[in-house]
């Protein structure tokens, strides 16, 4: 049941145009962020928020960070943490309270700035927030932004972070794909979270508060042509887009350039055959990318 506060909130946000990743993350969304704040008007761009900036510098900087990450601009408001347990454990109604703290923070942000747009670049709506913000607004668009799977799964290998700190186990019955992980290396976990984020926004697509659903590939972000299109089409007013730099590349910051090698393509066909056949849609995708990758790094 809402409280009195939280309908008369509601009411104030619900003609606001608000715009949502779905993504499974290593896929652009620093670029976009960075393109949308140079040149969106009126439109605020979250990217991961709440993001931390630390007051301190330094050490005394990084025990600042956990401090307020663990306390103020909490894990569970970013997205991870018990929202992602609660999604597991479909405790969808823990996920709506925390998604009204969300957008009342970003309701905050709009207010102050006279903005009527918010685009939210985040994984993590797509993990279990989305569960929150769809039940309480009215209507939303929602960007697949996504990036071939074979090289997503690698720029996260060589990012080498811990999978289930941002991500839901295979076996919970909350997901579309459910499968036994007991034996799966950490390359087949990233496959089977591109693939269940595919299918969430499969389904999610369809639903009827959303407004507008499209999908755009990550490396189309160097065209500042396909993205002022994309931003027509989401109703985002913007300056015109010149030259487009990437941004938080693996390469940038000293790591292993993102390359598929032959061992991967097996990994793929492997993965494959463990997919339901029902999902025909999900496993043409990821044999489109065999043959893409196989083309595109000469592996025969």
């Amino acid at each position: 049941m809402l409280k009195i506060w939280q309908i008369t909130f509601l009411g104030s946000i619900l003609n606001k145009n608000y715009i949502f990743t779905v993504t499974n993350g290593r896929s652009g969304q620093a670029t976009l962020h960075k393109i949308l704040q140079e040149n969106a008007i009126n439109c605020i761009s979250g990217f991961e928020e709440p993001s931390i900036k630390p007051i301190f510098p330094f050490f005394i900087g990084d025990l600042e960070k956990k401090i307020r990450r663990r306390f103020f601009e909490s894990n569970e408001l970013l997205g991870r943490g018990n929202i992602i347990k609660a999604y597991e454990n479909k405790n969808y109604e823990y996920i709506k309270k925390t998604s009204i703290k969300r957008l009342k923070l970003i309701n905050k942000q709009l207010r102050e700035s006279n903005a009527n747009c918010y685009f939210d670049i985040s994984k993590f709506y797509i993990r279990g927030l989305y569960k929150g913000f769809n039940f309480f607004l009215k209507n939303l668009s929602i960007v697949f932004l996504v990036r071939d799977p074979l090289e997503n799964m690698k720029s996260f290998l060589n990012r080498n972070k811990n999978f289930f700190l941002d991500n839901s186990s295979p076996l919970a019955t909350s997901n579309i794909l459910n499968l036994d992980c007991k034996s799966f290396s950490k390359g087949e976990l990233y496959l089977w979270s591109w693939a269940e984020t595919f299918l969430r926004y499969q389904e999610l697509s369809k639903k009827k508060k959303i407004k507008k659903s499209l999908v755009f590939y990550s490396e189309d972000l160097k065209y500042p042509d396909k993205v002022s299109t994309l931003l027509k089409r989401l109703g985002v007013e913007h300056k015109k887009i010149k030259q487009i730099k990437r941004i938080n590349t693996n390469e940038q910051l000293g790591l292993n350039r993102t390359k598929v090698e032959t061992k991967d393509l097996l990994l793929l066909k492997e993965f494959i055959f463990k997919i339901p056949k029902k999902h025909k849609l999900l496993i043409r995708k990821l044999e489109l990318s065999l043959n893409k990758n196989k083309k595109k790094y000469n592996i025969f």
